[in-house]
């Protein structure tokens, strides 16, 4: 059905389609697209060992337990604001285990938010993270399950075609704002950069047998400019372009940012994902798309085989964190840390809270497990170098 739709689309846009729209299409444009299927099965959703990865979320309790000693933080060197009125706002929730074992440590520490409003653009996915959440609760502390159904509510977010992350009807927030794994989900440019040549666009069009192939035209003028100045960019760093290169850009990023930053208040807004900074996206020996596809916990970085599987695979890309970077860098009324999520990890304190957790590691086979776990999140073989964390702080507090 994603198949005949996209081809359809293609039709309709007179043969071909840039490599953005094509994403789009994939993940978002129908309701049998990758994240909008309407199954509410675990076997469904995208995400989990049935699934086609594991989030870095999802990996024990060691991320809600940073998370919760992060807002903790903020309520505590915040006297002149009641810590009643702080909420946490959690962007693309995925399985909704992270909200549940935040909510765990906030309620042990007595400080629970006054609402935790989840973001997502999928029915489904809501109906499996009501009941995912609720399992997890319950089992925990029937009086916190109880607490969390004042406290957690769900907002339907729409995308849109053209300028993807539309603004949603939420309101402002004092407190924590958690975006972990979305933009590299957003529908990104493929250009192609050649020393002695014009810049092109990579694209996909219906070949004579009725396939979908991969086919390049002209760069419009705004794609150029952001080419151009990456090339620029990467001369000032000291890498001279010879050999002709691709790049991966996304239009939606900056927009999308702003609107985020708009609804923060006050607080601390913590932005995950797999990606580098532009000193290594435009380096010398990286010439070729960052593009890649998941399907079934098999990775696949060769832009041909995302073509495969349309509608049935995830389609990603590294984050130009340099992109993030220039845009707080420009606002006055926050300042940010980027690190990986290993030194974020650590400095959070994770570590420590290992040393002191004896009595929740106090069986064996648990305690493998959330060994396992951490050794994961912080080992530069498994996650530990792979995600960057850009950690916001905003000032601007009018209490």
């Amino acid at each position: 059905m994603v198949l005949q739709n996209l081809k359809n689309f293609i039709k309709k846009k007179g043969g071909w389609i840039p490599f953005d729209s094509f994403m789009f299409e994939c993940l978002y444009g129908n309701d049998d697209s990758y994240y909008m299927r309407k199954n509410t099965s675990l076997s469904g959703l995208p995400f989990g060992p049935s699934g086609d990865y594991v989030t870095s979320a999802s990996l024990g309790h060691w991320m809600a337990r940073a998370y919760a000693d992060i807002y903790a933080g903020i309520i505590s060197k915040t006297s002149n604001i009641d810590k009643e009125v702080f909420a946490i706002r959690e962007y693309g929730p995925g399985t909704g285990e992270l909200a549940a074992k935040i909510l765990i440590e906030l309620f042990d520490q007595g400080i629970l938010p006054k609402k935790y409003e989840m973001l997502e653009i999928s029915q489904s996915f809501i109906e499996f993270q009501k009941n995912k959440i609720a399992d997890i609760l319950k089992r925990h502390d029937e009086s916190l399950y109880l607490k969390a159904n004042n406290i957690l509510e769900w907002k339907l977010v729409q995308v849109d075609r053209e300028e993807f992350a539309i603004s949603t009807d939420i309101d402002p927030i004092n407190g924590l704002v958690i975006a972990s794994e979305i933009i590299d989900s957003f529908p990104v440019k493929v250009a192609l950069w050649q020393p002695t040549d014009e810049i092109l666009e990579l694209g996909i069009r219906i070949n004579h047998e009725g396939d979908l192939e991969f086919q390049n035209q002209l760069a419009d003028d705004k794609l150029i400019e952001k080419v151009l100045y990456r090339k620029n960019q990467a001369l000032e760093n000291g890498y001279l372009w010879t050999t002709p290169r691709m790049l991966d850009i996304c239009f939606h990023t900056e927009r999308w940012l702003k609107i985020l930053m708009g609804k923060l208040s006050y607080g601390e807004l913590i932005i995950s994902d797999y990606g580098l900074e532009r000193y290594e996206l435009d380096s010398d020996n990286r010439i070729e798309s960052n593009v890649t596809a998941f399907f079934k916990h098999t990775q696949t970085s060769k832009l041909n085989e995302c073509l495969k599987n349309v509608g049935s695979q995830d389609l990603t890309y590294l984050v130009d964190f340099s992109q993030l970077s220039e845009f707080f860098l420009d606002q006055n009324d926050c300042y940010f840390h980027l690190k990986s999520q290993a030194a974020w990890l650590i400095d959070s304190g994770v570590l420590d809270h290992f040393s002191r957790n004896q009595d929740f590691l106090t069986k064996g086979h648990e305690m493998i497990k959330e060994v396992g776990n951490l050794q994961k999140l912080i080992s530069d073989n498994e996650m530990g170098q792979s995600f960057l964390f850009c950690h916001v702080f905003k000032n601007n507090s009018r209490a």
